[in-house]
């Protein structure tokens, strides 16, 4: 199945959200799945300010992970980014399961503004 990352990590060093989005990807690919793309959407302001870990969040780096894996695999990847203090929030959403619906979709999602 093809599923479709949104994930937003607190901003700060290039190392932590490569660090973030590598654990995440490797997750994947130890598990059988494959990673269709990864987009860096950069810094930007958050929609409302967010508290997570016990610190208030008004600022989060984007990203856009698009990945075929199973469900349980899925799972693991929510219950990783969940408990990483780094990440403000993510969203996980299934693109498709069928041939026909995901054949067409690259990994390349573009920032809309």
């Amino acid at each position: 199945m093809l599923y479709e990352l949104l994930g937003t990590i607190r901003p700060g060093r290039l190392l932590e959200i490569k660090e973030v989005i590598k654990t995440v990807g490797m997750q994947v690919l130890m598990n059988g799945g494959v990673v269709r793309g990864i987009n860096n959407w950069d810094v930007t302001f958050l929609p409302n300010k967010t508290r997570k870990h016990q610190a208030t969040q008004t600022m989060g780096h984007y990203f856009l992970m698009r990945f075929d894996c199973d469900p349980a695999t899925q799972k693991t990847v929510r219950n990783t980014l969940g408990d990483d203090p780094r990440v403000i929030k993510f969203s996980v959403v299934k693109m498709g399961s069928k041939l026909e619906d995901i054949a067409r979709v690259d990994g390349r999602a573009d920032w809309f503004t």
